[in-house]
């Protein structure tokens, strides 16, 4: 948390101190992901990775199991907050995990207080978010808008 300067300090050191705060938040400093269930603030999830893989053999009673070939292998991911141990659910977004981090994607209850929705449009923390799906739970999963000035101009619109 942000503490206010105190009152002796000059007013032009003040705002020079204000527009180097915003200059290292904009150059990487940046906000984490939250937890759609708890409201955690997440710098790393839990991921439990399954590998399957498929043996095809052809069974006779003359020949037994005859092996003929193994299938590629599938892997899954399933990832929980560390927080709560909830799963987070991903749907069908290819970007996965490390976009969820990135708060390039995220997961929101769709009445969270934070977001403010326009349609297929939403704005939350000060970025503009296309909606990808609305599930029956009551979750939003939502894409970051990469194009900066269409991005501002909607969130000017949102807001």
């Amino acid at each position: 948390m942000l503490r206010p300067m105190p009152s002796r300090v000059s007013p032009r050191l003040r705002a020079s101190s204000l527009n180097l705060f915003f200059l290292f938040f904009r150059l990487g400093v940046r906000e984490v992901p939250k937890c759609p269930f708890c409201g955690a603030e997440l710098n790393h999830l839990v991921v439990y990775e399954s590998i399957y893989s498929t043996h095809v053999y052809k069974v006779s009673l003359d020949r037994g199991w005859e092996w003929k070939y193994d299938s590629n292998r599938d892997v899954e991911h399933t990832a929980f907050c560390p927080e709560c141990d909830k799963e987070i659910p991903f749907c069908n977004y290819i970007g996965g995990i490390e976009d969820f981090l990135a708060e390039k994607y995220i997961i929101l209850r769709s009445d969270d207080p934070e977001i403010k929705r326009k349609g297929d449009l939403a704005l939350f923390k000060g970025k503009v978010y296309k909606v990808i799906e609305e599930s029956d739970d009551g979750m939003l999963h939502l894409e970051l808008v990469k194009d900066e000035t269409v991005a501002d101009i909607i969130g000017a619109g949102l807001e």
